[in-house]
């Protein structure tokens, strides 16, 4: 018999704030300002954390131990689970060519574990967006199955240039802001932030009630507008969780203000929901794309805004697109959420939901 596995704490350090409950507040208060990022005569906006060192090293550190102390005390041979896009890339841009990225990339687990002061098995997920469920969903299976009894599952994208000139290379960045699911909706918009989450099989406030990912092969970069397959997930999700469309209560997008993927979203949660979708939220307008870490960044968020019973408001949106027919909250609401629904859209194909519940 597989057991139940529980939400046990969580940490954030994003642009918002450092901590799920002060990024909750700002979040209530409609804060979603950013920074801009430069890449030659180009300029992006972009949401960095709010750090003072330059130092590649030194910069992810101290905001590995920003997380780390909201978590509570944990025993050192708790298993990592990592979950980016970049790893330390930055640090390599620092240190200029050549180096030696499979053998280095590696070694950052090392590193962040000893940050963590943890000395357990340490694994590592970087398959674009769905990063963050993926390692969440491999440390959920050992837990169900009774191999481990808690986890620490980590969500790590700090800024870079590779990073920002691939995406703006392929012309994926709006030049101005996110705008989920709007009709003048133009691109992402990065940012950076740290997360963690604690996974255990001690009954706690929130579930993991269902986890599922799967596979879009429409194209290598994006998803079939139709949203067949990110629908087939998030069905297979609430199969998993044992619960029917009408017992979700609200919709973490994935929508981060692209074209293509936003539509096939929106077709998706007409497939599955009907003419009843529930309430929706996109966090990136306020937090920024954090790509790999965005799983855990948005779920250690969500858990703020849910625990405090206020669900912000989704900035950036201002008009439906009639292709859309959809729109994300655009009034906070108070509600008291029991169940909600989390989306991930990755490029290349990675798609992802998990269903959390609160327990009575």
């Amino acid at each position: 018999m597989k057991r139940a596995v529980y939400l046990a704490g969580s940490g954030l350090l994003c642009a918002r704030g450092d901590s799920p409950g002060r990024v909750a507040a700002a979040l209530w208060d409609g804060e979603c300002s950013n920074g801009t990022a430069r890449l030659g005569e180009r300029q992006f906006p972009y949401f960095s954390l709010p750090l003072a060192a330059t130092d590649w090293l030194s910069r992810a550190a101290t905001a590995v131990g920003k997380v780390a102390a909201q978590l509570a005390p944990t025993a050192p041979d708790t298993p990592l689970f990592i979950a980016s896009s970049s790893f330390q890339i930055g640090h390599f841009e620092q240190l200029g060519a050549p180096f030696a990225i499979p053998l280095a990339a590696a070694s950052f687990s090392t590193t962040l574990a000893g940050w963590l002061q943890l000395d357990g098995p340490r694994y590592s997920f970087s398959n674009a967006c769905i990063s963050g469920f993926s390692a969440l969903d491999a440390a959920r299976s050992l837990i169900a199955g009774g191999q481990i009894d808690e986890a620490i599952v980590v969500g790590i994208e700090f800024a870079n240039r590779s990073t920002l000139a691939g995406f703006a290379a392929m012309e994926l960045l709006s030049p101005a802001a996110c705008r989920p699911f709007d009709v003048r909706r133009d691109g992402l918009v990065l940012g950076e932030a740290v997360a963690a989450v604690r996974l255990s099989a001690t009954p706690q406030r929130w579930r993991i009630s269902g986890l599922r990912t799967g596979i879009d092969a429409w194209s290598t970069t994006g998803p079939d507008p139709a949203g067949g397959p990110i629908a087939a997930v998030m069905r297979d999700c609430l199969n998993e969780a044992d619960l029917q469309p009408a017992d979700i209560e609200l919709i973490k997008l994935q929508a981060a203000g692209s074209p293509g993927s936003d539509l096939a979203e929106a077709n998706a949660l007409r497939q599955v929901f009907g003419n009843r979708v529930p309430p929706l939220l996109s966090l990136k307008p306020m937090l920024g794309h954090t790509l790999g870490a965005s799983g855990i960044v948005e779920l250690a968020a969500l858990l703020g805004c849910l625990d405090a019973d206020k669900i912000p408001a989704t900035a950036g949106f201002t008009k439906v697109d009639p292709e859309i027919a959809l729109f994300p909250l655009v009034d906070r609401s108070s509600a008291h959420i029991e169940r909600a629904l989390l989306n991930l859209v990755g490029f290349g194909g990675g798609l992802a939901t998990m269903i959390i519940e609160r327990q009575r």
